[in-house]
C-alpha cells in the first residue's frame, strides 16, 4: 500500500518544490505570485469545487453527515485540549495563537491533489464536502483565539460572519451542493467552463504553496514548531481515523477524511496572524516546517 501512496504524493510535492525554485529564481517575477494566488483562491478553486460537486452522484448516497461529524468532532476536541493546556505551555499569547492555527488548519490544495490522485473524481467530491464542513468552524475558532490571546481590539462577530459569507471556498461548496441536490439543468457551455477553470486550480495552487515557503527558523520558536507539527501531522489523523470508525464510514470516505487530517496547515494562517497580532514569523515557520515534514508523515498516515 505504501508504494502507491508515495507514487501519488511525489508529483504533488515536486510541483510544490518547483514553485519554490521558480520564486527563488524570480521567475516570472515577484509580482506574479500574489496575483496568481488570488486568481486561484477566488476563481479556479471554487470552480473546481462546483464542477466536481455537480458531477458527483446525488449527495444523499454519500455518508456526508457522518464524515462531517468525524472531522468536526476532531477539530473541536483538539481545539478544546489546546485551549485548556494553554496556561501550562511555555509560550506567549501571540505564539499560542500560531500554534493553535498550525494545529487545526489544513491545506485544501494539497488535500484535493492527493485525494484526486488516490481516489479520482469521487475523492475530489468528498474533499469538497470536507472543506464545506471544516472551513467555517475552523475560521471562527482561529479568529476567536486570536482575538482573545493576541489582539487588543474588540472582536466583532458581524465582521467574522461577513468574512465567512464571502469566503470563496464556502460559496463554491454551497453552490455545488445546492446544484447537486436540486438537479437544476446546467448549460453545457457553463459546465465546460467550470471544468476548464477547475483543472488549473491544483497546479497553480501547489506552485503558490512552494513560492510561499520561508526558511527563517528562529531558535525560540522550537516549542511552537514541535507542538503544532505533532498535533497536526500525528495526533489529528489518528483521532479522525478513530471518529470515522465510530461513525462506521466506508474505507474510501475514511481515507479522504484522514487525508485532510494529515495534510499540513494552510498558508492563510500567516495572513490572519499578521492582521490580528499573532506571531506571524512563527506561523510562517510552522507552514514551511509542516509542508516539509508532511513528505515523511503523509505516507505513513495514509498507509496505516
Amino acid at each position: 500500500m505504501i508504494i502507491p501512496v508515495i507514487t501519488a504524493l511525489t508529483p504533488v510535492f515536486l510541483i510544490i518544490l518547483l514553485g519554490y525554485v521558480f520564486k527563488r529564481l524570480q521567475f516570472p517575477g515577484d509580482a506574479f505570485w500574489p496575483l496568481m494566488e488570488k486568481v486561484t483562491y477566488f476563481v479556479l478553486f471554487p470552480a473546481l469545487l462546483i464542477d466536481n460537486l455537480i458531477s458527483a452522484s446525488p449527495l444523499q448516497n454519500l455518508t456526508v453527515l457522518s464524515m462531517g461529524l468525524a472531522l468536526l468532532s476532531t477539530v473541536l476536541l483538539m481545539s478544546g485540549l489546546l485551549i485548556i493546556s494553554q496556561p501550562w505551555l511555555p509560550v506567549s499569547g501571540p505564539t499560542f495563537t500560531s500554534i493553535f492555527q498550525g494545529a487545526i488548519r489544513f491545506n485544501g490544495y494539497i488535500g484535493i491533489a492527493i485525494a484526486l490522485a488516490l481516489h479520482g473524481a469521487p475523492g475530489v467530491t468528498l474533499s469538497a464536502l470536507a472543506i464545506a464542513a471544516m472551513v467555517p468552524v475552523i475560521n471562527v475558532l482561529c479568529v476567536t483565539v486570536l482575538a482573545h490571546y493576541a489582539s487588543h481590539e474588540r472582536m466583532r462577530w458581524q465582521a467574522i460572519l461577513q468574512a465567512l459569507t464571502r469566503n470563496p471556498l464556502i460559496l463554491g461548496c454551497l453552490t455545488g451542493i445546492i446544484l447537486n441536490l436540486t438537479q437544476i439543468p446546467i448549460p453545457h457551455a457553463l459546465r465546460e467552463t467550470t471544468d476548464i477553470l477547475g483543472r488549473a486550480a491544483l497546479p497553480f495552487g501547489l506552485l503558490a504553496i512552494g513560492a510561499g515557503l520561508q526558511f527563517r527558523l528562529v531558535s525560540e520558536d522550537h516549542w511552537g514548531l514541535l507542538i503544532s507539527s505533532a498535533v497536526k501531522l500525528l495526533i489529528f489523523p489518528i483521532l479522525v481515523k478513530l471518529f470515522c470508525q465510530f461513525w462506521q464510514l466506508d474505507p474510501q470516505t475514511t481515507h479522504v477524511a484522514v487525508i485532510f487530517a494529515a495534510v499540513p496547515t494552510a498558508s492563510s494562517g500567516y495572513i490572519l496572524a499578521r492582521q490580528m497580532g499573532g506571531n506571524a514569523s512563527l506561523m510562517a515557520n510552522i507552514i514551511t516546517a509542516q509542508t516539509l515534514l508532511a513528505m515523511l508523515t503523509l505516507p505513513i498516515a495514509l498507509t496505516l
